[in-house]
């Protein structure tokens, strides 16, 4: 059986359940806005790496940037990796979190008054980061799909399986590098 085929299968389904949400939020759902002296009631309760990433750019280091974002982007890759152990639950939950919050910061950004084109300005030259995590939720759900296939008795996992998932999970490791790299030391510079 040729192991490419239903692995490019689960890389789109992995695309289409990131987009799915992606679309939902950026079309459809429309979080109330909360008024700032109400804000300041409550403590600050915002996305820990966006956080860090933010001071580590306020700061202007650039490492600390791209160590941040690397960890934050390698940490959902992988548990989008490690989601096909629970039988793709996992990779499917992370992908539809990852389209939603994806959408819900580019809609946020927009009605904080960021333009289309400067949103489009910081992100795009970063945004091949998205393969990666792609790349990532096709690995689960082939993961997933291999282990009920054991279960089933119809197919063990060859050397040449793994080393597929292997030859699939460097390559998304380097993806999600060069994005943070990118995203670290070149798209903000537009900031």
């Amino acid at each position: 059986m040729n192991s490419n085929k239903p692995f490019t299968y689960f890389f789109l389904l992995a695309f289409a359940f990131w987009l799915l949400p992606f679309m939902f939020r950026l079309f459809m759902v429309e979080i109330p806005q909360i008024d700032d002296a109400k804000l300041q009631q409550f403590p600050r309760t915002r996305n820990r790496a966006m956080q860090e990433s933010i001071q580590y750019l306020s700061a202007g280091n650039k490492q600390g940037t791209f160590v941040s974002i690397f960890k934050n982007n390698i940490k959902s890759c992988i548990f989008n990796i490690l989601g096909g152990v629970f039988l793709g639950l996992g990779t499917l939950v992370n992908l539809i979190y990852n389209g939603f919050i994806f959408a819900d910061i580019y809609v946020s950004s927009h009605n904080a008054g960021i333009s289309t084109s400067m949103l489009l300005k910081l992100t795009l030259p970063h945004s091949f980061e998205l393969i990666g995590i792609w790349l990532s939720g096709g690995i689960g759900f082939y993961i997933a799909w291999l282990i009920i296939c054991f279960m089933r008795g119809k197919e063990n996992f060859t050397p040449k399986i793994c080393k597929l998932i292997g030859i699939y999970s460097a390559i998304m490791f380097l993806i999600i590098l060069s994005a943070a790299y990118v995203e670290a030391f070149i798209s903000s510079t537009f900031l």
